[in-house]
């Protein structure tokens, strides 16, 4: 009977084992893919920041070029 006891043992040992191994493989992979996001979503918010750059950038030079015209214009007119 001692015998039966310590194969049941081994048995729910190794099952618990096991489950335990899986779950933290999960949870290194969660991890993981938590790190890519936030590469990601760090990536993106580098993306957009150019382009607001580039956006202002352009209204700035495009304002410059109304302004500049404007007053070559005016003063041609005066």
């Amino acid at each position: 009977m001692d015998f039966w006891i310590i194969i049941g043992v081994i048995s729910v040992v190794g099952i618990v084992t096991d489950y335990l191994h899986k779950q933290s493989k999960l949870k290194v992979k969660a991890m993981k893919e938590e790190i890519e996001l936030e590469k990601l979503k760090q990536e993106n918010f580098i993306i957009e920041t150019e382009k607001i750059r580039l956006e202002l950038e352009q209204t700035r030079q495009k304002l410059s070029l109304d302004y500049s015209h404007d007053h070559s214009n005016g003063k041609q007119n005066k």
